[in-house]
């Protein structure tokens, strides 16, 4: 009988030693982590990279009119066609010229400006050419081949970079060195020292490409076989803003 009740003590005894070990160890991880009882420096952090773009992206389209829409459909893709052919003979490969959007769609126009109540139905066709380019000193040259060949829309060109994202995580990082710097700084000036970070956060990550601006009596004139259009690309801009909290 003396041994049965020896070992139910032994027991219980074991029990609540393992029942309360969790409860005294939670508390001192998480005052370690959360920075409550302390002083907060709050501060932003920004930083800005530009880099020279790599890719270019051309927007051309081809638009038909007709009174039939059959008629305006097929003018439309004889159009295409030849003005595919017609960058294919520059050296582009079929995987960089794509067909980015096509519209057939109806519309009225006044018979006669003097007699608004006559009108007549006409059809357009509407077909958007994406052209990626890598060798970028041949951007005017290709919209001039392609307005020579039948495309009347020139709707610009994207100068990008291909691998931005790595760009992103470089300004990211140099928005994060730049609040810490501030934060330290801040804490010097006040006689303090960071302990910590108890929030970190990314705010705003932006690409901006760089966008030509478009002149198409330049781009009709180099069709013409005058000089190719010269199209100039800037600087790509990617810039990254985080918010960070310190306890002292």
């Amino acid at each position: 009988m003396k041994r049965k009740n020896i070992t139910i003590v032994l027991v219980g005894l074991m029990f609540l030693s393992v029942a309360f070990l969790p409860v005294l160890a939670i508390p001192t991880v998480a005052e370690a982590n959360s920075g409550e009882g302390y002083g907060i420096i709050s501060v932003y952090g920004e930083a800005e990279i530009t880099a020279q773009p790599d890719l270019a992206r051309v927007m051309l389209a081809v638009e038909t009119t007709h009174e039939l829409a059959q008629k305006a459909a097929e003018e439309n893709a004889r159009l295409t066609n030849t003005v595919i052919e017609a960058l294919a003979k520059t050296g582009l490969e079929e995987k960089q010229i794509k067909t980015s959007g096509y519209r057939l769609y109806s519309f009225s126009e006044p018979v006669d400006p003097r007699q608004e109540e006559k009108y007549i139905t006409k059809y357009r066709a509407y077909n958007e050419l994406n052209i990626n380019l890598y060798d970028l000193d041949g951007v005017g040259n290709v919209i001039d081949v392609a307005v020579k060949a039948g495309a009347n829309r020139v709707l610009g060109v994207l100068f990008e970079i291909k691998d931005a994202e790595s760009l992103k995580l470089q300004a990211l990082q140099n928005a994060t060195t730049q609040a810490k710097t501030k934060a330290e700084a801040i804490a010097s000036s006040a006689g303090v020292t960071i302990k910590g970070i108890k929030v970190i956060q990314e705010e705003m990550t932006g690409y901006s490409p760089y966008r030509a601006t478009m002149d198409m009596a330049a781009f009709n004139e180099g069709a013409k076989g005058m000089a190719p259009t010269p199209i100039l690309p800037d600087d790509v801009e990617i810039t990254a803003r985080i918010k960070a909290e310190y306890y002292f």
